[in-house]
């Protein structure tokens, strides 16, 4: 049996035990109120005799005839004294108890039922052994009535449970065939009570939460191993690059002018694994969810200060900045970074002479910050240039990783990063949730 039916059994015999004792305690009291009612009537029958003028004698014999009768023991208490009707050991009645059934007329004490008849007081007990056999009938009646209603309540409680519990068993079957390979199975709702049908909609909302997290982890694995392919691809070309580098430094010895001819080329692939090593970091951070550290943060007074940096390093190009002031909370070093990203794309791939734009713009509960230059990028290449060592026509030396941490980066903040091609040439850029209030436009 289960325990849900040990415990059902338990609690009925923990209820009909205490009913059985006040059952039997009832029974009990009534058997001695009906018996010393009946044994009232009767004495008081025999005492009237007795105050009509009978002797003592008769009396005597009236008495002790009925409690013979009776299969009890009488009493009969004069001022000399108190005679039984048997020679058995019999309690005494006090004279306060005698005192008051004289002047009252009738009385009970210690189960003996008094009355007086002329000076005297007369007395039938009641038969206790009489009333103990009518209580032990009652409970074993009552016994073998609670015995069989606990079978009966066990059996008949033992297969509604099993019939209540089909359901458990079936969804526990169910359960039991799962794996991560058939999380996409479902198991059953209807046909089921409301409460095995509520729990069987839980388990199956749990089980598509399971999918949906394998179904995920499985996704990030796959990434997972194809980003570490192409990492090792990548980086196996400025390490092979640099090894032959250093293999013919160390063939042709002391000559400065091969010297001279390979250091550049070993700097250059050197710098080249770095920043590939730095933005495989960089990725890697943001896609654990590492923290942010936002602070206040002007994006006007930020693309300004990059667009004068640009205009430093890359002085064949004109750069413009249209902005709004705007304080933000984001994190300056990412936000910063994600747009040196967007800028070196952009140098990369417009032709001396030409502007590029660098925008930040209110719309709707963000600010979007964007680079344009001139020019325009194939619809195929727009909807793939943020994934990872993705590069463009123009190639260059950048690692493919850049976009890809525009958008994590945007991310990141609660926001996202987009491409489109405008009129002016292709925008390229991110949001951040905020809210511009006073524009600029103008140079650096």
């Amino acid at each position: 049996m289960s325990l849900r039916g040990r415990r059902l059994l338990a609690l009925l015999a923990a209820t009909l035990v205490p009913l059985g004792a006040y059952l039997g305690l009832r029974a009990g009291n009534f058997a001695r109120e009906q018996a010393a009612r009946s044994l009232a009537s009767q004495v008081a029958v025999i005492a009237r005799d007795g105050e009509g003028g009978g002797t003592p004698t008769i009396l005597q014999y009236e008495l002790f005839n009925l409690a013979l009768t009776c299969g009890t023991w009488g009493l009969i208490a004069t001022p000399g004294g108190v005679l039984y009707s048997d020679s058995g050991p019999h309690p005494r009645p006090p004279p306060d108890v005698l005192a008051r059934v004289r002047a009252r007329g009738a009385g009970a004490w210690n189960g003996v039922q008094l009355a007086r008849s002329g000076n005297a007081v007369i007395g039938l007990a009641v038969r206790e052994d009489e009333v103990r056999a009518l209580v032990s009938g009652v409970l074993l009646a009552y016994g073998l009535g609670a015995g069989l209603a606990l079978a009966l309540a066990g059996l008949l409680g033992s297969a509604l449970l099993r019939l209540g519990l089909a359901p458990l068993r079936l969804m526990a079957r169910r359960a039991e065939q799962l794996s991560a390979a058939s999380l996409d199975e479902r198991l059953p709702e209807t046909g089921a009570p409301d409460e095995v049908q509520s729990l069987a909609r839980s388990l199956n909302r749990m089980l598509a939460r399971l999918d949906d997290a394998f179904a995920r982890l499985s996704a990030e694995e796959e990434r997972t191993r194809q980003f570490a392919a192409d990492a090792s691809h990548e980086l196996r070309t400025p390490l092979a690059a640099l090894q032959g580098g250093l293999d013919v430094l160390e063939r042709v010895g002391d000559d400065p002018a091969a010297r001279d001819r390979l250091l550049p080329g070993l700097r250059r692939e050197a710098r080249r694994a770095g920043r590939l090593v730095n933005d495989l970091l960089t990725l890697t951070r943001l896609d654990a969810g590492e923290a942010l550290h936002p602070e206040p943060l002007d994006v006007a007074a930020l693309l300004r200060a990059v667009a004068q940096t640009a205009a430093d390093l890359a002085p064949h190009l004109r750069f413009h900045v249209e902005a709004g002031e705007a304080e933000l909370r984001a994190d300056r070093a990412r936000v910063e970074g994600a747009l040196w990203n967007l800028v070196r794309n952009a140098v990369a791939a417009t032709p001396p002479g030409a502007t590029v734009t660098l925008r930040a713009r209110e719309e709707p509960g963000q600010v979007t910050v964007s680079v344009v230059n001139p020019g325009e990028l194939p619809p195929d290449f727009l909807e793939r240039m943020f994934g990872r060592f993705v590069r463009g026509a123009a190639g260059g030396e950048g690692s493919g990783l850049g976009l890809a941490i525009v958008r994590a980066t945007a991310r990141a903040h609660g926001g996202d990063a987009f491409a489109r091609n405008t009129g002016q040439g292709p925008e390229v850029g991110f949001t951040l949730p905020g809210s511009v209030q006073r524009p600029f436009s103008g140079a650096p």
